[in-house]
């Protein structure tokens, strides 16, 4: 859901019998799909225009845009969809496209947002456009791409819970649903473990943090997914300690495994106890 509020007249028009409506035009086809607005009073609007001959004092406007309902009732079909506004009054109108002139608070920064349509997860992109910036809504990643916007950056062992994986999330998107961007696990024998992505402590970034003491024995292998979207887990590094644990008294780990080039693998098994036994008796 798309907010706008804001003003809108035309010059020497006074605001009398005021029909402005919310125009969204898809660039490349010329679709067009027209939204009503909430007239708001505006006071004192325009004063210092004409020697305050003419009023504007109903120019304003407030509207609310559901991208899955914009079209007529349905969702609006991928496409760069510009935002106007269809000024009129007295049986008089003019479209204006809107965004460059916007209060300081409002950004003109792209801002991707994953939505949940349908039960299928799309990406959504208000921005403004250059050099006008006017806005835009960019829907089905026509010019924001959602992957670059994500990445797993660092794979370590948590600094508060010696058997917690914990992957560092870079992630620039603006908003995704709940618990849907997550590291998914395979063993590779039908076993799968999801672990959603968190708000890091530090307030930067994202964390995925994946208990290792509660996973089946496997090797297991994952990505970073959202929706459709997938992302490549980073191969655990080399150094790093194998975790160990207790399971109903015998002793388990999780390490890092070589052979599957660079791509994330994690040995979980119980430990072998006679093998163990034999190291430590190896002269």
């Amino acid at each position: 859901m798309l907010h706008l509020t804001g003003h809108g007249y035309l010059h020497r028009i006074a605001t009398e019998d005021v029909t402005t409506e919310l125009l969204l035009r898809e660039r490349d086809n010329g679709t067009e799909y027209r939204l009503p607005v909430v007239h708001t009073p505006t006071p004192g609007l325009g004063t210092e225009d004409d020697e305050g001959h003419y009023v504007y004092e109903t120019a304003g406007f407030e509207v609310s845009v559901d991208i899955d309902t914009a079209a007529g009732g349905s969702g609006l079909p991928d496409g760069l969809w510009d935002i106007s506004l269809v000024i009129g009054a007295q049986g008089i109108s003019r479209a204006v496209r809107i965004g460059s002139k916007r209060d300081g608070s409002v950004s003109g920064t792209a801002a991707t947002h994953i939505v949940d349509g349908g039960g299928q997860a799309h990406a959504v992109t208000l921005y403004t456009t250059t050099p006008h910036g006017n806005f835009t809504l960019d829907i089905g990643e026509r010019k924001h791409g959602v992957l670059p916007q994500v990445g797993v950056s660092t794979v370590r062992w948590a600094a508060d819970a010696p058997t917690e994986l914990e992957f560092g999330v870079h992630c620039a998107l603006a908003g995704f649903p709940d618990g849907a961007l997550a590291v998914h696990l395979m063993d590779g024998r039908g076993g799968t473990a999801v672990f959603p992505a968190q708000a890091s402590p530090s307030g930067t970034d994202l964390v995925v943090r994946v208990p290792v003491a509660e996973l089946p024995a496997g090797l297991w292998a994952g990505q970073l997914r959202l929706g459709g979207w997938a992302w490549v887990l980073p191969p655990v590094p080399a150094d790093l300690v194998p975790a160990k644990w207790r399971r109903r008294g015998l002793p388990w780990f999780a390490k890092p495994t070589t052979g599957q080039g660079e791509a994330f693998a994690l040995q979980v098994a119980r430990t072998d106890l006679v093998r163990a036994v034999a190291r430590r008796l190896k002269p």
